[in-house]
């Protein structure tokens, strides 16, 4: 058995003996690894100052943007409050010259009208008038000259009765006066 036991111690050791081969091939591997990743952290660390002072640059440049729109976007504001007061003002005044407007023709349209109106009644009472003269005269020219005929008619038309006849040029002269 002590053969067995020593069988064993040998296998024993064996196993042990390839466990730390095995654990050192993974130290190994695990050291490489960490040489290249700390490589890599060493690049990323260069490559990240070489842009850090880029990004700090870019950040001021996007503060100072926003400081510049935040006064611009003031500016606006401002420009519509005082662009709203100007519309408000131009559409009281647009009011007030609309009430203007009424008051006025409110206040000249009635004279203005019964002038008017006073002015068509005399031209019409004007024409009425010589309308009733015209037809007067004409009237009268009428009877004149029924009355001629009625008067002239017995009479002989010899020359010398002719130079005492009136013509109508006449008549309407002695009507005329």
């Amino acid at each position: 058995m002590e053969t067995a036991l020593q069988i064993t111690q040998l296998l024993t050791n064996i196993v042990v003996i390839l466990l730390f081969g095995g654990i050192l091939l993974v130290l190994i591997n695990l050291i490489k690894n960490l040489k290249k990743l700390n490589k890599k952290v060493e690049s990323f660390s260069k490559d990240f100052s070489d842009v850090k002072p880029k990004l700090v640059d870019t950040i001021e440049k996007v503060n100072y943007l926003a400081d510049n729109l935040s006064v611009v976007v003031r500016n606006v504001n401002d420009n519509i409050e005082v662009l709203g007061t100007v519309v408000d003002k131009v559409k009281d005044t647009a009011d007030n010259i609309i009430e203007f407007e009424q008051k006025i023709q409110n206040t000249i349209e009635p004279p203005v009208m019964d002038t008017l109106n006073t002015i068509t009644a005399v031209s019409v009472g004007v024409k009425t008038f010589f309308d009733a003269l015209k037809r007067s005269k004409s009237d009268k020219l009428i009877e004149q000259e029924n009355n001629y005929d009625e008067n002239f008619s017995s009479f002989d038309d010899s020359d010398e009765d002719k130079d005492h006849i009136p013509d109508e040029e006449s008549i309407k002269e002695d009507t005329e006066n």
